[in-house]
């Protein structure tokens, strides 16, 4: 893997930690109005950010062929996107469970 690259998975992964830990404090949080909040927006960020990578991995997938997403998915930090976004199989525990189909306008 090129510095470049593990540079930018370690830096992926600190930044999933930070998050997990995040999440973690607003979950534990008594300030019911702001968890509310917070977890309101994580879902909304999710939501647009899912349905707009789904649509990129369909176009590529039309126009670049399956060769092309494969392709892409061998790369370490694009795969851990397309993990993230459920495109390719989960390797968490805490993947979730959607169908792009149910994420896309219509």
């Amino acid at each position: 893997m090129p510095d470049n690259l593990a540079t930018l998975q370690a830096e992926i992964e600190g930044d999933a930690a930070r998050i997990a830990e995040l999440v973690k404090h607003f979950e534990e949080s008594k300030e019911w109005a702001t968890q509310e909040k917070v977890f309101e927006m994580l879902g909304r960020i999710d939501h647009m950010h899912r349905v707009c990578i789904w649509r990129i991995h369909e176009v590529m997938t039309e126009l670049g062929g399956q060769g092309l997403v494969d392709r892409l998915q061998m790369d370490p930090v694009i795969k851990t996107l397309f993990i993230l976004y459920d495109l390719l199989p989960p390797e968490s525990p805490y993947a979730r469970e959607h169908q792009p189909r149910d994420l896309l306008p219509e």
